[in-house]
């Protein structure tokens, strides 16, 4: 088994920046205080947040429904690069297609691919948020989506209530005057889960540059091993990403790697809360380009 080093092993992968936080490339080179700042509800959810070398991020929490827990959302680490707008690239990441939460686990994504978002001002501690879109879009998942919307925005201070609007009418079942943040809709996170398995792979590169093992959660790696299925374990570099929350290999023979590829993972590890995770499971690779 393959164990990774718990010190200095921070890589900046620009993809995985990308797919946690939403920043452009270019922003990165920009920062520079080397602190990560966690609003209430990430310490709440995660407990403190990791803290990187160099740069300025903010720690905040993105909510998404739990599958078989109707009306449950469970609470999703994200990471912003900017004080601006936060409360527009979250709902934007979440509604998104770079949001990679992968498809066995916990929570999953309701949003119909061509939902589009427009958030209103702030108006007396209400903010209103405007979907579009024209096709069909299951009971469940919209009344689903709703919430996670809702718990998302409640999250900052300054948004009491949350009114959605669908094609310019109020969703059938908001209360009257908009959501307000109840408790009991957030389900309790046990132990860290893994979540996918990734490539990734730059422009049209017959090879991806690297794999992404992420949780869903940052997390200390205390022992790892990714093997090919029935066979030899993988070969190469192992890192820890810039926010812990997923294993980062650069392959020694990347052609050996394409998409849909079996992979077998194991895992030992812990949150920032000591709830400890372990394992394994056998994922087929996805497909990421940046």
């Amino acid at each position: 088994m393959l164990r990774i080093p718990l010190v200095g092993l921070l890589t900046l992968v620009v993809f995985l920046l990308l797919a946690l936080s939403g920043c452009r490339e270019g922003e990165v080179e920009q920062l520079a205080d080397g602190l990560v700042v966690a609003n209430q509800a990430y310490q709440e959810h995660f407990g403190p947040p990791p803290q990187g070398k160099k740069g300025r991020a903010f720690a905040r929490v993105g909510y998404l429904p739990v599958r078989d827990a109707d009306p449950k959302v469970q609470p999703f680490p994200l990471f912003l690069f900017t004080e601006e707008n936060q409360l527009q690239l979250i709902l934007d990441r979440l509604i998104g297609d770079q949001l990679h939460i992968g498809t066995g686990g916990e929570i999953y994504d309701p949003f119909p691919a061509d939902l589009a978002l427009v958030i209103d001002p702030l108006d007396q501690k209400t903010v209103t948020i405007r979907l579009t879109h024209a096709g069909a879009w299951p009971e469940k998942d919209r009344d689903a989506g709703d919430l996670a919307l809702a718990e998302t925005a409640l999250q900052f201070p300054e948004v009491e209530r949350v009114r959605i609007l669908l094609n310019g009418e109020p969703l059938p079942k908001m209360p009257v005057g908009g959501y307000m943040h109840e408790a009991e809709r957030i389900a309790e996170l046990g132990s860290p889960q893994l979540i996918l398995i990734a490539g990734a792979w730059e422009d049209d590169a017959e090879d991806p540059e690297e794999l992404l093992i992420e949780f869903d959660r940052p997390v200390r790696v205390d022992n790892f091993a990714l093997r090919h299925v029935g066979g030899p374990p993988v070969q190469g570099e192992y890192f820890t990403s810039i926010f812990e929350m997923a294993v980062v290999v650069h392959p020694e023979d990347p052609a050996l790697f394409r998409e849909g590829l079996p992979l077998e993972a194991e895992w030992q590890v812990e949150d920032a809360l000591g709830r400890t995770g372990s394992g394994s499971a056998t994922m087929a690779l996805q497909r990421f380009e940046h």
